[in-house]
């Protein structure tokens, strides 16, 4: 029995609502799709709940899910992931965040919020990363460990005695609001210590960051400066994942350039691989992106591409650029399918919704595609979401893989 490859590739955010300016239709109605729509009509359209119905699921819980992992056993917050993402090491006991670069403004002796991603472009990030480890690398007893991610974002590592994740974020998750006090969400001396750590980083950062050259700069020039780091989705990584290579026998690599993605592709034991010019945003590198992946299939059983650009663009509500962006995820697919077709199981998905109209995620379903030349097509054409309402798949985040594990004959029997 032939094995076939696996080849699943996620846009990120890009299921959505109909969109007033793109008359009611959602932006993977009116994008010129044909490579996707061939799928579609040689292989079958559905809709998957990635979590659970109405659950608006995040990139990282969305992703254990598509990796065959049920987020409401395996998930201990996203932190961990940010920072395996970027190439940390964790430590049992540690506690790790995700951060981002911020710009606030000092008003009535409080910090309040102006931009929660100070801009999302941070070329300077990693400079200003190196000072925060030269400068804020130890807080009472605890190291402290800064790694640039993408853009504005980054992941800030904890290491020392008596930690704790149960404590909540700086950032208010709102502009317009003071930078928030970290308080400990348990009555433990280990969440009240590590709450106190966190909020004496927030303030040192901006301390040491607020007449950084770099951002000096930045003012000149017009920019917001990256003058705050605000901290949240403390978390630990308390037990190891299960591996692809054991629940399903297959080796496999990541390509994408997100970090969160791709810490939660690591802990799974997929190989990590960046290609020059990928970005976590809409100015990515896509075509670079679709060679990987075609490299990659050489070695590896399976594949996963990642896009972030439609969900930065559903985010910042740029409708032309999220058109732009399910196009070149359309791309991916047909460069992908001219050396792969016939000898691939394809999965197409956004990993959740975040609609236009709402700028973040949504638990509505997703539009799911599954083409394999093993499996017998359903009678829909088109791969968008009002098509999927027609469509013959309605799953789970977590039964997709099991389904192209399937189709691609390396299943194994359950049972005697």
């Amino acid at each position: 029995m032939r094995k076939l490859k696996l080849v699943l590739l996620v846009g990120d955010g890009m299921g959505d609502r109909p969109v007033p300016s793109l008359g009611n239709k959602t932006p993977l109605e009116v994008a010129s799709t044909p490579n996707l729509d061939e799928m579609a009509r040689r292989g079958r359209v559905g809709l998957m709940d990635v979590i659970a119905p109405g659950v608006p699921p995040g990139s990282d819980t969305a992703h254990l899910a598509l990796f065959g992992l049920d987020p409401f056993e395996w998930y201990e917050g996203r932190g961990p992931f940010e920072a395996l993402g970027v190439g940390a090491e964790l430590d049992q006991g540690d506690v790790a965040l995700r951060g981002n670069f911020a710009t606030v403004k000092e008003e009535n002796g409080k910090l309040i919020v102006v931009d929660r991603r100070a801009g999302r472009k941070v070329p300077e990030a990693e400079e200003l990363v190196k000072t925060l480890n030269e400068k804020l690398n130890k807080v009472k007893d605890v190291e402290v460990r800064f790694y640039h991610a993408t853009e504005h974002r980054l992941a800030v590592v904890l290491h020392g005695p008596g930690l704790s994740d149960e404590v909540s974020d700086t950032d208010p998750h709102e502009v317009g609001k003071p930078v928030a006090l970290s308080k400990p969400l348990k009555d433990t001396p280990e969440a009240k210590k590590t709450a106190e750590i966190l909020n004496e980083i927030t303030l040192k950062s901006y301390e040491i960051l607020k007449d950084h050259p770099a951002n000096l700069e930045r003012v000149k020039r017009g920019l917001p400066p990256a003058n705050i780091v605000l901290l949240r989705g403390a978390g630990m990584m308390r037990k190891r994942l299960p591996k692809l290579q054991e629940l399903f026998g297959i080796r496999a690599a990541a390509v994408g350039a997100t970090a969160l993605v791709l810490g939660v592709a690591k802990a799974v034991g997929m190989d990590i691989y960046v290609p020059k010019g990928a970005t976590g945003g809409i100015d990515t590198d896509y075509r670079a992106k679709a060679r990987e992946a075609v490299k990659l299939l050489e070695d590896y059983d399976m594949v996963f591409v990642h896009l972030k650009g439609t969900d930065a663009a559903s985010h910042d509500g740029l409708v032309e650029e999220k058109v732009r962006m399910v196009e070149a995820l359309d791309y991916i697919a047909g460069y992908i399918m001219d050396y792969y077709d016939g000898e691939a199981v394809f999965a197409v998905t956004p990993d959740h919704a975040t609609p236009l109209t709402v700028k973040e995620h949504t638990g509505d379903p997703v539009p799911v595609l599954l083409y394999a030349p093993t499996q017998i097509p359903d009678e829909v054409g088109e791969y968008n979401e009002r098509s999927a309402i027609k469509g013959s798949l309605r799953i789970r985040g977590k039964d997709l893989i099991r389904l192209m594990v399937n189709y691609a004959n390396r299943a194994k029997k359950f049972g005697a």
